[in-house]
């Protein structure tokens, strides 16, 4: 079977304004961009038989990703699936997609929740930053967990920005939900903290905007 031509697949939808500023949101540029939108490649993803294809644009990523996500599987049986795509995992972007695309179900949290703590402990930057992220994006699932989530998020804390970035991210949405979480700021970097506290002030004043 001849393989997906998403050079092909992809050229009705470039943007090239929005390529350029993609560009610029992602700071690491790991392959070609060519400018198609997170709601067409959520779209494409819906229509494509497999993900057998090269890998060569930073879209093909992102489209592995919804793909992924888009499988009606029981999370035990997705694990080989996120494990193969952990190596395509580059820039934030493509982490904090897949991370939203892996929509858990509540029979399946635990297996989802040992995986996702598993991968805090990983060398490689996006690796972690993954696990960060899916933690916090699933934590209605995890609310008997809680404690031992931001125990394992704070001392998951790194001077590398990707990482610190997205323990901030993490504890604010915690801090937001449960102010009594806020002893946890003490445990973090001088500059995570700060990162932290930023994003709580923020929340908050888009909050009373509402």
């Amino acid at each position: 079977m001849k393989k997906l031509d998403t050079e092909a697949l992809y050229s009705p939808y470039a943007d090239d304004k929005y390529r350029v500023f993609a560009e610029k949101c992602t700071k690491v540029i790991d392959r070609p961009f060519i400018g198609v939108r997170l709601p067409v490649l959520r779209k494409l993803a819906t229509e494509i038989r497999d993900i057998d294809f090269t890998v060569v644009y930073h879209e093909d990523v992102l489209l592995r990703g919804f793909w992924i996500g888009n499988k009606k599987l029981p999370f035990k049986s997705l694990i080989p699936l996120i494990n193969e795509h952990l190596k395509y995992l580059e820039t934030w972007d493509e982490t904090d997609a897949f991370a939203s695309a892996l929509k858990i179900r509540k029979n399946d949290s635990d297996t989802a929740y040992g995986y996702f703590m598993s991968l805090l402990g990983r060398e490689r930057i996006m690796e972690r930053r993954l696990g960060i992220v899916s933690l916090m994006k699933n934590r209605k699932f995890f609310a008997d967990k809680k404690s031992e989530i931001l125990e394992a998020i704070t001392a998951s804390d790194s001077d590398e920005y990707y990482i610190s970035m997205a323990v901030a991210w993490a504890l604010t949405s915690f801090i937001m939900d449960d102010r009594d979480n806020e002893a946890w700021l003490e445990k973090l970097s001088d500059a995570t903290r700060q990162k932290t506290k930023q994003k709580i002030r923020d929340s908050e004043r888009e909050r009373k905007k509402k």
